[in-house]
Parts: C-alpha cells; structure tokens; sequence
C-alpha cells in the first residue's frame, strides 16, 4: 500500500533563519570532517602495509580515523541532515536552535581535542577510538542533545500523520547516545577485559546499523519523495527495514569476537540475530528501487538520488558479507583478520559517505539559495563507488587469506599461531593485495575529497537560486 505524500508539512510556506543555519553548520561542517578523517583512514592504511615510514603507528592511527570519520563526520552530518527535515515533516519550529548549535561546537571540539590525546599517546588503545574518559563523559552528553531537540521538536507538530523518516530519525537520536553510554562503560575498572571487547564491537556494530543506515536510509526516503513528488511504494517494507536494523542486525559485530573466551550461546545468537542485517538492508532498497520505478531516467541526472541509490545497494553488500561471517565455519576464518575492517571501511566510507551526500546534495541548494556545484559531484559517486568496493574485496581476501593461513600453519605445524609466529600468516600474496587496498584508498579519498568540493563548491561558487526560508502559517490562515 503507497503512503501518502507527507515528505513536506502542508501548514508551512516555502524555516526560520535559524532553523536553516543550524543544518546547514551541521552539514558543511562534516564535509571538513570528512576530508581530515578520510586522510588519516589513508595514512592507517598505508602505515599498516608500510610500517617503518610513520612515525606514528597503525595503533593510533586508526583510532584517530575512526573518530573523525564517525563523530566528526557521520554523526554531524546526520544530526544536520535530521534537523533540515524535522520542521519539514512536522510542522514546528526546531526546538532548541542555540543548544543544537552548541551541540555541534562540542563535538567539533571534543573531535579535535580527542585527535590530539590520542595522537600524544593519552588514549586507552581500545577501538574503535580509544579516547580517555575526560572525552567520552562529555561526548556521550552532547551526542544525548540531537534526541532532546527531535523528541521537542516532534512534541510540537501539527502534522497529524507521521511520515516514516520520523521513526528513522527518532530511533537513531535516541539509540547514539544510549550506545554510545555502553561503549563508555567499558572504562570502569570493575569490567573484564573480555566485556570491555564486547562493548567495543557492539558500539561499532550498532553505529552503522541502528544509526548510520537508520538515519541515512530514513533521510533517503524523504529526498526521494521530495525530490520527484511521488508517494513512498510501502510503508510496511520502511517499518521492516527500521525494525531490522534497530533491533536485531547490531548482533553481527558479536561474530568478530565468536571464538573468544565470551558466552558460547553468542555464536549462535549473533549467527542468527545478524541476519536481520540484510534482511533490513534488503527492505529498505527493495522499497527504494519500487518508489522509483518509472522515474530511473530521472535518478541519472539528479546525484541526490543516485547517491543514495547506490548507498543502500551498497549497504546490501556489506551487510550480506557481515551476516555469513557470522556463522562459525566462516568466522572461523574471518575472525581476527582484516576482513571486518573491511566491512567497517566501506560501511563508513561507502554506504555512510554516499547516503549522506544524498540529503547534502538536496538540503545544501535550499538551505544557501545555491544551486547544487555539480562539477565534483558526478566524479564524487564513481570514485567513492569504486574505492569502497575495491577496498571492500581486495581486505576481505587478504583477511580470509591471512585466516586460512594461519589455521593451515596451526594444523601443519608448519608455523605457531601466536607470538612472533603470527606473523607467518602474513605472506607475499597478502601483503600484495594489501598494497592493492592502499590503491583502492587513494581512489576512495579522492572522491571524499570531491564530495567536500561539491558541498563547499556549492556554498561559495553555486549560482544563486531560490532561498527555502519556511514561515508558519497563521491559525486564521489555516
């Protein structure tokens, strides 16, 4: 059954000043984030094949990558992306404008701040960002603000029906802080080290299912129906797709961890939960690709939607090799390799990159009175396609490799699998395909960096075009 065309609240005109400014700090601002987290994702990539060439390590590296690119730039983009929608979609002011803006200063802050403890060696060494507990007790708070602002701004609508991206929205405001919380859990000092590892992975697991692709599939939605004014094809298959990805695919970051010394009931239970994960993906591209059916000539010339097409197909990838991983005979192998950085790489580089410029290529223009810069934009989909997926292959082979190497020395007796022996697992045709995925991260960066132009491009070198300045009606106007 269709939904009806709610992706715009009818009692408004053509948002306040400081409604648009808002979103649009939040957008721009990621786009910088995006550009200084892709460089040092590169910089860990390259130091992990050419170790002797940085002074610093691998170790720091990426943990610095994964904060830049996480909060820096997934986080802000999309709490930007969900504060241009929600007056949209419920008819009311955004609630709370100064302490959103306050919001973004103090992630931007802690951002940096935290680059800098890691960087002189004051993190904890944990993943996915390792930050001491002065940074994550603050962080936590400000990322708890992006849920006050929703639920406030909702409680105000006049829209009598919701539309879905309300529920994709509303569900990952409220879930970021709350995993955020377990993952900070993991510094007190009365947890295990085998609990501290679980809260590790299960925040990067639920990061990318019950926030990135629940918000980006739910703002994806809204550009779809506003960008070609056609009716979402089913609510159902939304309502599928966000109860998925909420509340069952975040189980497959338990498979990284299945032969540790945790619970054995895990294996089972994330072999099983994790399937929800393409399940949801399946749903929400599924009801993408019927939404657009007759308008695909449309969707060529137009890279908000060709973005976010590409995002949730891409989404259905990773999230069918992340599922398999997590039964036993493939996690034996997977396990403890590069094959889940892999999926963690493409997931925030790829999916999360390609469905935020969806609402960015669609919000930016309205909220500026700029025509969308398109000049970067169409290398920016080829190259951020193809180095995510060149990454996503070329790792994944070098892990199950690595994987299977390391269980036929164990076996053979050929080499141990532990201290100085480990690295036997390691041998030519890794470290090939390694230098490979190097390649593949240069071209992926490339097109981050044409993603931040298009964004910026837009801002200072758009050709002027009509302001979206919303006003709510008066009642006797109604």
């Amino acid at each position: 059954m269709a939904d009806t065309r709610t992706s715009d609240n009818r009692t408004l005109h053509v948002v306040g000043e400081d409604d648009s400014r808002v979103a649009a700090n939040h957008l721009v601002a990621g786009a910088v984030f995006l550009v200084l987290g892709g460089g040092l994702e590169l910089l860990s990539l390259m130091s992990l094949r050419f170790a002797d060439l940085f002074p610093i390590t691998y170790g720091r590296l990426e943990p610095m990558a994964n904060l830049t690119l996480m909060i820096g730039f997934v986080s802000i983009s999309l709490i930007g992306g969900i504060y241009y929608v929600l007056p949209r979609l419920t008819g009311a002011r955004l609630k709370g404008s100064s302490l959103a803006m306050f919001e973004l200063t103090g992630i931007a802050v802690l951002v940096l701040v935290g680059l800098l403890a890691i960087g002189f060696g004051f993190g904890t060494g944990g993943q996915p960002f390792g930050l001491p507990w002065w940074i994550n007790l603050p962080m936590a708070l400000l990322l708890a603000v992006p849920a006050l602002v929703t639920i406030g701004t909702i409680s105000d609508r006049t829209e009598n029906r919701s539309y879905v991206t309300l529920w994709f929205v509303l569900g990952g405001v409220i879930w970021l802080p709350l995993l955020y919380l377990a993952f900070f859990s993991g510094d007190l000092p009365s947890l295990s080290s085998t609990a501290v590892a679980y809260t590790d992975v299960f925040f990067s697991a639920g990061f990318v299912t019950m926030f990135l692709l629940t918000v980006g599939t739910g703002l994806f939605y809204y550009t779809m129906v506003r960008e070609l004014d056609v009716s979402l094809a089913s609510r159902q298959l939304a309502l599928v797709g966000f109860w998925s990805l909420g509340f069952a695919a975040v189980w497959w970051g338990t498979a990284q961890l299945m032969f540790g010394p945790g619970p054995s009931y895990l294996s089972g239970v994330g072999a099983a939960l994790g399937l929800a994960f393409p399940i949801g993906a399946l749903a929400n591209a599924a009801n993408a690709s019927l939404t657009l059916e007759g308008a695909w000539d449309k969707v060529r010339d137009m890279p908000a939607l060709r973005s976010g097409v590409l995002g949730l197909y891409l989404a259905v990838g990773v999230a069918v090799m992340a599922a398999l991983a997590g039964f036993r005979s493939i996690a034996s192998v997977a396990a403890l390799t590069g094959f889940w950085q892999a999926i963690e790489y493409t997931a925030i580089s790829g999916v999360g990159t390609l469905l935020i410029a969806s609402v960015s290529f669609s919000a930016v223009p309205r909220l500026f009175g700029r025509e969308l810069y398109t000049r970067r934009a169409k290398p920016f989909l080829t190259l951020t396609l193809t180095g995510s997926v060149g990454v996503l292959v070329f790792m994944a082979a070098s892990g199950l490799v690595s994987g299977y190497s390391w269980i036929g020395g164990s076996n053979s007796g050929a080499y141990v699998d532990v201290g100085e022996g480990w690295g036997a697992g390691l041998g030519e045709s890794v470290e090939t395909m390694m230098l490979i995925v190097v390649g593949f991260a240069i071209v992926t960066f490339l097109g981050q960096l044409a993603y931040a132009a298009t964004v910026i491009g837009t801002v200072t070198q758009g050709k002027a075009a009509t302001q979206e300045v919303l006003v709510a009606k008066d009642a006797d106007d109604e």
